[in-house]
């Protein structure tokens, strides 16, 4: 056995992320990864690279424990993984990026490049692959840039590859391509983790599959097997959603996207309609485009065709300024990185989005300002020391707090709310689900995108689900299980 990974447990402050896994791995094997959103497949890759400590579980490697204290530690055994999101160096050429980390061969004290072509060429040549090698990465195809990343892993004697929604981006035909390289790496004994939401490559390349669910481990099992339905049925517990109050009867319509598609590719088409009084829970897996459809209907990601048509009136290119003027707000997922400012104080990032409506003369008013902005405060119980308090020291549930105050600031009349609870405490997440049943029940219109499908199946009126950048099916939020969405997303 190449890798045993025994009783590995992990959590992030108190919220278990996983729970008492096994996993073991032989050599030459391609074992599938699966799961939905929030199943736990992340991290596990995190402590199998030396991202995360691991402080609960063992690691065997060869059969003797070993500490992946870091990524150095991780690739030192010959752990590597290829993410979604390549780690190429753009301006760099194929020869430069597959030594990214290595030391250079050197000869009469100069880099001796030829070496260094002959050995990169020598190893994509083992694989089957046709590189330039003098081409940068931001010249290359997709596919190529993961076949460049794997060629990097190989000079590294890689014996096991970890490879996270690899076809995210590509066509068929460039799959094809990545999938002849996973068969040539198995040829040659190195152990591969697949790590995707697309089955049909799962039950194409697989010897087994493991399967996550809530950071445990449910089974794993032989690919052959399996089917479809019953894969989908273990990685759910499918179950209705709880019964909570819902809107059946609805207004006119306040927001309606057609056609949508992204100028990077991202949203292919993309279509939403909000009605006065509803939340639409929008759901889709990782790499679906639900959160670039939210960026694109709100004029933050550039749109290439489509429409986004605001309580009658039609607009071909949003803008943020725009849709603020038209009463949309979004709360992104990435509160830190794209909605908060850490080192202003709390008064000044609820005030971002609104500051001119307290300025008379080019003067702004700062107790009309004082006075808003602790109206909000205490509606939404933020708890601080006082505004002037820098918004980093807030805990995460008071920070998302206060992105919805800027929000309510403006009083939208649709919301966008990309992950709107993720990482905050049980009652806030409550809470901002009555707030924004709240909205809806005095007439606003809610988008609600939830990686955890149990939560949106709570909250929403009705569901559309989205995949690999298309809408694709709503249903009424009535007697709707888990097992039936996923189902959907997993569609070929």
């Amino acid at each position: 056995m190449l890798l045993e990974m025994k009783h590995i447990s992990k959590d992030f402050s108190g919220v278990q992320a996983l729970k008492d896994v096994n996993l073991g791995l032989e050599a030459g094997e391609v074992r599938g990864l699966v799961g939905e959103n929030g199943a736990g497949k992340s991290t596990l890759i995190k402590l199998l690279t030396g991202v995360y400590r691991l402080r609960e579980g063992t690691v065997l490697w060869d059969g003797r424990a070993v500490s992946l204290t870091s990524p150095a530690a991780s690739q030192a055994l010959g752990i590597h993984a290829i993410h979604q999101d390549r780690t190429l160096i753009p301006t760099f050429d194929g020869i430069e990026n597959a030594y990214l980390g290595l030391d250079y061969p050197t000869r009469h004290g100069k880099i001796d490049w030829k070496a260094m072509e002959v050995r990169v060429q020598s190893v994509a040549d083992s694989l089957g692959l046709e590189l330039d090698l003098c081409k940068t990465a931001a010249e290359l195809s997709p596919p190529q840039r993961t076949c460049l990343e794997i060629v990097r892993a190989q000079m590294r004697e890689c014996r096991l590859l970890i490879l996270d929604e690899p076809t995210a981006a590509l066509t068929d035909r460039e799959a094809e391509r990545l999938f002849s390289v996973v068969r040539a790496l198995k040829e040659k004994g190195t152990a591969i983790l697949y790590v995707t939401h697309r089955l049909d490559e799962i039950f194409r390349l697989t010897d087994r599959v493991t399967v996550l669910r809530n950071g445990a481990m449910v089974d794993t099992v032989e690919t052959e097997s399996m089917d479809r339905a019953r894969l989908i049925a273990m990685m759910t517990d499918s179950v209705p959603a709880r019964a909570v109050s819902r809107r059946r009867n609805f207004g006119g319509v306040l927001l309606a996207a057609r056609d949508v598609t992204s100028r990077d590719g991202r949203v292919l088409s993309g279509e939403l309609c909000v009605r006065s009084g509803e939340i639409l829970g929008l759901f889709g897996l990782g790499g679906s485009g639900r959160t670039e459809l939210l960026e694109c209907v709100y004029g933050y990601r550039p749109m290439s065709a489509g429409t986004v048509e605001l309580s009658g009136v039609t607009q071909t290119r949003p803008t943020p300024a725009s849709s603020l003027q038209n009463g949309v707000a979004l709360i992104c997922e990435d509160r830190r990185g794209k909605a908060l400012i850490g080192n202003l104080d709390v008064r000044d990032n609820i005030l971002l989005t609104s500051i001119d409506r307290f300025a008379v003369g080019g003067v702004l008013r700062r107790k009309a300002e004082d006075a808003a902005v602790r109206t909000q405060i205490n509606a939404l119980q933020i708890k601080l020391a006082d505004m002037g308090q820098r918004i980093a020291e807030l805990s995460g549930g008071n920070q998302q707090k206060a992105v919805f105050a800027r929000a309510m600031m403006t009083s939208p009349k649709v919301f966008l709310c990309d992950e709107p609870t993720q990482a905050v405490d049980v009652l806030t997440r409550d809470e901002i689900h009555r707030l924004l049943r709240q909205k809806a029940d005095e007439g606003c219109g809610v988008v609600f995108v939830s990686s955890d499908l149990g939560e949106l199946l709570e909250v929403a009126d009705t569901v559309q689900v989205m995949r690999r950048g298309r809408t694709i099916r709503r249903w009424e939020n009535e007697n709707l299980t888990a097992q039936q969405v996923l189902s959907c997303c997993y569609e070929t």
